[in-house]
């Protein structure tokens, strides 16, 4: 063989051997998200899925909710270990003081919890064992679609998770621009 053809074969092993497969090394999937509007978190077993701002208002206006109103949360609280946790408070700079949490808010081992139902698919609230309400009262700023704000939520076994929420999208119809 010549020398060339030599140089030309090694070279060209050498391509296809580093444009090989490169399965594994770095998933193009990997750092994904689901497909969901909200936010998503975990606090140990419990995930918070789909969290976001209850959508209320008109679509021409630039705040869903105005400064010293009370906002509304929607979300799923879901608990992949088998030992019930429970929530215990829920906080945001955005509001003046704790939230509110009307119901019961155990979620028991292998369960979920739909947390307001404005922006739940029917899917969630069929598999939630209930619906409980969280409100953020007397907030210090006006809520706007477009911007997430910081809530932590707070689990008695889990303990803290802190997720950025946007504003839902709203689900009836929407009032035109004039």
């Amino acid at each position: 063989m010549t020398a060339k053809l030599v140089l030309g074969l090694t070279v060209l092993t050498g391509a296809a051997a580093l444009t090989g497969c490169g399965a594994g090394a770095i998933s193009q999937t990997a750092q994904q998200a689901a497909a969901v509007n909200g936010a998503q978190g975990r606090a140990g077993s419990i995930e918070v899925r789909d969290a976001s701002f209850s959508y209320a208002g008109q679509a021409n206006t630039d705040a869903v909710y105005r400064k010293g109103q009370t906002a509304e949360l929607s979300l799923t609280l879901v608990n992949s270990g088998a030992t019930a946790d429970r929530l215990v408070s829920v906080t945001s700079p955005a509001a003046g003081g704790p939230g509110q949490i009307q119901g019961e808010a155990v979620i028991g081992g292998d369960r979920a919890v739909q947390v307001g139902n404005t922006n739940a698919t029917a899917g969630a609230v069929a598999l939630a064992d209930r619906t409980i309400s969280i409100r953020l009262a007397g907030l210090t700023q006006d809520i706007q679609p477009g911007l997430k704000y910081p809530v932590t939520f707070t689990f008695e076994r889990g303990g803290p998770v802190t997720i950025e929420l946007p504003v839902g999208y709203p689900t009836g119809k929407l009032a035109e621009r004039k």
